[in-house]
C-alpha cells in the first residue's frame, strides 16, 4: 500500500507543478499525433522500468524462497546424526561403564533391522578392534581390513573418560548397493568400546517423496561430502543431473562428515503469475489507451503477491518450529521406568515464541538394589548448540549414575565436561537416588531450583546444600530426604516459575499454592501446567517431573 500512496502523491505533485508553470491564457489543443507519441514514449519508458524492477524483484524473492526451503530441509537432516549418536551412544556408554556386553544387545535390539540392518560392538585392545557382539545382517565393511581398523580407530581416539567420542561416518557404495556406516566410541574405567552400525540407502540412488513432503515439488539431489559428482550421489528424485535453474544449496554437518543438498523448484514457488508479471507489464505498455487501468491492476496484483509471500513465510515459520519441536522431542527420553510402588509423571512445554530448541532435560533410570536415579536440568541459552550440550550432559549423568556414583560425585564428574568460557554455556542440574524400600532420597544440587515436597495439601520447598552450576565449579554435597507413603517430590526448571520483573521466590510460592489443590500425580502436573503456563508467551522451555512413593 505504501507504493500506491507514494506513486499517487508523486503524480498529484507533478500535476500541480505543471499547472503552476503555465500562464493564464487560452491553451492550444495539441495535435493527436504529438499527444499519442508523448504518451507512447512515457508509457514505454515507465513500462520498461517497471518490468525490469518486477523481474529483478521476482528473481530475488524466488531465490530467497528456494534458499529458505533448502535451509528447512537442512535443519531436518541436521537432527539425523544427533539421533543416530543417541541410538549408538547409550548402549555403548552403558557397556563401557559396566562391562556388561548384554547391555549392547538389549539396547540395540529395537534398532535392528530398522534403522540399522546390522550392528557390531568392538573392544579396543592396544589400539586394535576385537569383535565382541554382532547383530543383524553381515556388514559391507570388511572389519579385518585396514580401512575398517582406521575407521574404528578414529572413533576410538575421539573418546575420552570425560566425554563420549565423535560420530564417525563412512559410505559404502557400489553400482547397485549403498549403505552408510556409523562408528561411535565410549571410554570408561580403562575400557574402550566402539559400536559400528550400517544403514541401507537406495541402491539405485532414487528416492520417491510423499505428496505431503516439503520437497515433493522440488528436484533435489543429496551428495556425500562437498563434491557434487555422480560418484558422491546419495539419492535424488530426478534424472536430469546436475540440477540447474534457481538453486538452493545447503551443507549439512553429518557426524565427522558433511552432506550437500542441491534443489530447485519444478514450478515457481511464488506462482506462475509472479514469474510472468514482467511480461504482462511489457505487453500492457503497448495498450496506450489502458495504461492507467493496467498500472492499477498491477499494483493490486503486487499486493496479492505480497500477501501470498506473507502466507508462505508464515507456513515456513510453522514448519521450522515443527522441526525444532521434533528435534527437542527426539533429545528427551521416550520411555521412563515404571518400578512397582512408584509413580512417575513428566511434562515438557516448549517456549511459545521463537523456533530454536532449548536445553531443558529430565531422565529416570533404574539402578541395582531396588533404587531409581532421577535428574532434571537446564542448559543456558537456546539453539542447536544448547541442545547438543544438553544431550551430552544428560547421557553423561546417566552413565556416571549407572557406574554406581552417588549424586554429588555424578555432578562433580559431569561438571568437568562443560566450561562456560570454552563452550559458551553453563547448566544447572539436580539429581537424586530414591531407595524404593526405605523411601530415602539422596539429593545433590548444582545451582538448580529446589525440590518441592507435597504431603497431602501441604507443599513446601526442600532446602539442602546448593553447589555451583555445571561449568562454573565442582564442589557438591548430598542431603537425605525421608518420604512418607503417598509423598510427591516435584522437580522443575525455571521456565515454569520465572517471570520478568519478579523474584524467583514469588514464582516458587505461586507454584506451591497451585500444586496444593491437586490430588493424584497426573492431575497435579496438569494443574501446574494450566495454572502457571497457559496464555503466557515465553521463549523459555519448561520441564516438570513428579515422583510419588507408594510402597
Amino acid at each position: 500500500m505504501s507504493v500506491v500512496d507514494e506513486d499517487g502523491a508523486a503524480a498529484r505533485a507533478a500535476s500541480g507543478r505543471h499547472d503552476a508553470g503555465i500562464p493564464d491564457r487560452p491553451r492550444s489543443r495539441p495535435r493527436p499525433h504529438g499527444l499519442s507519441l508523448t504518451v507512447l514514449v512515457i508509457g514505454l519508458v515507465v513500462t520498461a522500468a517497471l518490468a525490469v524492477v518486477s523481474r529483478l524483484n521476482y528473481a530475488h524473492n524466488e531465490q530467497h524462497q528456494v534458499s529458505t526451503q533448502a535451509q528447512l530441509a537442512g535443519a531436518a537432516l541436521t537432527a539425523a546424526p544427533i539421533d543416530i549418536q543417541r541410538l549408538l551412544g547409550r548402549p555403548t556408554t552403558s557397556v563401557a561403564a559396566s562391562g556388561d556386553l548384554g547391555l549392547f544387545d538389549s539396547g540395540m535390539k529395537r534398532q535392528v533391522p530398522k534403522p540399522f540392518v546390522s550392528a557390531q560392538l568392538f573392544r579396543m585392545v592396544d589400539g586394535s578392534p576385537h569383535l565382541v557382539r554382532s547383530l543383524g545382517k553381515s556388514t559391507q565393511l570388511d572389519t579385518s581390513s585396514g580401512a575398517a581398523r582406521t575407521l574404528l580407530g578414529k572413533a576410538a581416539s575421539s573418546a575420552t573418560p570425560a566425554s563420549n567420542g565423535t560420530l564417525v561416518v563412512t559410505r559404502l557404495a557400489t553400482a547397485t548397493t549403498q549403505r552408510l556406516g556409523y562408528a561411535f566410541a565410549a571410554t570408561a574405567l580403562g575400557r574402550t568400546y566402539v559400536a559400528y552400525a550400517e544403514q541401507t540407502l537406495p541402491g539405485d540412488r532414487r528416492e520417491v517423496l510423499k505428496s505431503g513432503s516439503p520437497l515433493a515439488d522440488m528436484d533435489f539431489a543429496l551428495y556425500y561430502g562437498k563434491r557434487q559428482t555422480s560418484s558422491t550421489l546419495v539419492e535424488t528424485n530426478t534424472d536430469d543431473l546436475p540440477i540447474t535453474g534457481t538453486l538452493g544449496r545447503v551443507t549439512i554437518p553429518f557426524g565427522d562428515q558433511v552432506l550437500t543438498a542441491v534443489m530447485t523448484p519444478r514450478s515457481p514457488l511464488l506462482g506462475t503469475f509472479a514469474q510472468s508479471i514482467a511480461w504482462m507489464i511489457a505487453a500492457a505498455g503497448l495498450l496506450l489507451t489502458a495504461v492507467v487501468a493496467l498500472l492499477t491492476e498491477r499494483l493490486l496484483r503486487r499486493r496479492a503477491v505480497a500477501e501470498q509471500l506473507a502466507a508462505v513465510t508464515d507456513q515456513l515459520y510453522r514448519a521450522e518450529r515443527g522441526v525444532a519441536e521434533t528435534l527437542q522431542t527426539a533429545l528427551l527420553p521416550k520411555h521412563l521406568p515404571r518400578p512397582p510402588g512408584l509413580a512417575i509423571a513428566t511434562r515438557y512445554l516448549g517456549g511459545t515464541e521463537g523456533i530454536n530448541v532449548g536445553g531443558d532435560w529430565y531422565d529416570v533410570v533404574d539402578l541395582p538394589g531396588d533404587r531409581i536415579f532421577f535428574t532434571i536440568g537446564d542448559v543456558s541459552g537456546r539453539g542447536l548448540s544448547a541442545a547438543t550440550t544438553m544431550s551430552r550432559l544428560r547421557h553423561s549423568i546417566t552413565a556416571y549414575a549407572v557406574e554406581g556414583n552417588d549424586p554429588a560425585m555424578v555432578l562433580t564428574k559431569v561438571s568437568g565436561l562443560i566450561d562456560v568460557v570454552r563452550d559458551g554455556h553453563f547448566a544447572t542440574a539436580l539429581c537424586g537416588i530414591l531407595d524404593l524400600g526405605t523411601g530415602i532420597v539422596t539429593v545433590a544440587n548444582a545451582g538448580h531450583l529446589p525440590l518441592l515436597r507435597k504431603d497431602g495439601l501441604v507443599v513446601e520447598p526442600i532446602e539442602g546444600p546448593l553447589g555451583p552450576p555445571l561449568g562454573v565449579g565442582s564442589q557438591y554435597d548430598t542431603a537425605d530426604i525421608t518420604l512418607t507413603p503417598g509423598t510427591v517430590v516435584l522437580a522443575y526448571t525455571d521456565g515454569l516459575v520465572e517471570r520478568r520483573d519478579e523474584s524467583i521466590d514469588v514464582g516458587i510460592a505461586r507454584l506451591c499454592r497451585v500444586a496444593s489443590t491437586a490430588t493424584d500425580l497426573e492431575t497435579l502436573l496438569d494443574t501446574v501446567v494450566t495454572g502457571l503456563l497457559d496464555d503466557r508467551p515465553s521463549t523459555d522451555d519448561a520441564a516438570i517431573m513428579g515422583v510419588q512413593w507408594n510402597p
